[in-house]
């Protein structure tokens, strides 16, 4: 069970779920900049955050929880709670837009591929096996 830092930074859709109402994937962003995911994680849980006052957004805040990895599911990014009522969790600090996003760009781009999005992965095996990823467009 790592204990992980986590920016948070994308939540899905909600799924019905029969235990926990409705379902989220959640994904984010290590220290170093890897993508990690989150899945599941209770709609209430992310909801009870904002109506208690402890945040007042959840996308790029900071959060530290232990985690494990999820055997069931390919993506190496792909983790689960270790506790599902989240009585490890530590909420950080919430990234603003300040300057830019600077706060935010510091980690949500530091593993930035450097190609055009075409040669990834086919182009390049082995080279990113991720779910997840960013390309920007050129104009």
């Amino acid at each position: 069970m790592p204990r992980k830092k986590i920016l948070l930074s994308v939540t899905t859709y909600p799924l019905p779920s029969r235990n926990y109402d409705e379902l989220v994937c959640t994904a984010g962003f290590l220290e170093d900049g890897s993508w990690i995911r989150l899945y599941p994680v209770p709609l209430s849980f992310l909801s009870g955050l904002k109506r208690s006052g402890i945040v007042q957004q959840t996308k790029y805040t900071w959060i530290e929880l232990d985690v494990e990895k999820r055997t069931d599911d390919f993506r190496p990014e792909s983790h689960s709670p270790s506790d599902y009522e989240f009585k490890d969790l530590v909420v950080g600090e919430h990234l603003d837009t300040a300057r830019n996003w600077e706060a935010r760009k510091a980690t949500c781009l530091r593993k930035v591929y450097r190609c055009p999005v075409w040669e990834l992965p086919a182009g390049q095996p082995g080279r990113c096996k991720s779910s997840r990823g960013k390309s920007t467009p050129k104009i």
